[in-house]
């Protein structure tokens, strides 16, 4: 618990036998965390047996992909607070309490791994990667209307329950894309979002994207085409959202 409200964490796991277990491990060592959750997308190594021991709760996702996987651990998700993270080993556990200063501010968290004051010794972000997640961030800000972004791909988030609810309906992705479709809704329908940076280490195990320059770069060009669609998708303000009384404002002052 933190502040009277109930926190959990949640990830999606594939063939992470090598990191589940320390992952898992580290965030339930958090006073905060009530519960982690852990959404196994088909793996055949052990992952889910390996989570349940550490002390997470497993639920199944039978339709591989990165993105059904993210959207089933959300889905299971019942706290007032929502973090989603990665499985193998790349996010500091600590970094939540970064998101929870925020939390009585902001109904969106995103982290961002480009700061590269944050980004440790063996973490899989060379130039390449720093700077196209920057580039697709500044297209997203600036065709969304969105905060200060400088990184499109980052799995670690925060929502409040409210947040979460409303955003988890507009999800369809169900690879790796899945991230700028969460950041655009979550703007587009008027959260208060904001970005902070977190710390980016090695991960444990094997990459199954971004490891591949191919894989990462065609992976780029599906978030910019995410992105541009949907600056001509209407995506209503939720009523009550910062976003639907800035609406409301303008009106009345015209």
């Amino acid at each position: 618990m933190y502040k009277g409200k109930s926190v959990c964490v949640v990830m999606p796991a594939y063939n992470e036998a090598e990191g589940i277990a320390s992952t898992v491990s580290a965030f339930r060592a958090l006073p905060e965390v009530d519960e982690v959750i852990v959404a196994d997308n088909n793996s055949k190594d052990g992952t889910a047996v390996l989570a349940r021991a550490a002390g997470a709760r497993v639920v199944s996702e039978t339709r591989q992909g990165y993105g059904f996987a993210c959207r089933a651990a959300l889905q299971a998700a019942a706290c007032d607070y929502v973090f989603i993270s990665e499985s193998d080993g790349t996010f500091h556990a600590a970094d939540v309490y970064k998101f929870l200063a925020y939390a009585e501010e902001f109904d969106v968290i995103f982290g961002t791994r480009t700061s590269k004051s944050c980004v440790w010794d063996g973490a899989n972000m060379g130039h390449f990667l720093r700077y196209g997640n920057w580039a697709v961030a500044k297209l997203l800000e600036y065709l969304h209307n969105g905060p200060c972004l400088t990184d499109v791909g980052c799995t670690f988030k925060f929502f409040t329950r409210p947040a979460l609810q409303s955003i988890l309906p507009h999800l369809t992705v169900g690879g790796s894309s899945l991230s700028p479709q969460m950041m655009v809704i979550a703007v587009r329908q008027g959260f208060r979002c904001v970005e902070i940076p977190i710390n980016y280490g090695s991960r444990q195990g094997t990459s199954k994207i971004t490891g591949s320059f191919r894989k990462a770069f065609l992976l780029g060009l599906r978030m910019i085409a995410m992105i541009i669609a949907y600056r001509f998708k209407p995506i209503p303000a939720v009523p009550g959202s910062e976003g639907s009384r800035r609406r409301r404002r303008s009106a009345v002052a015209a």
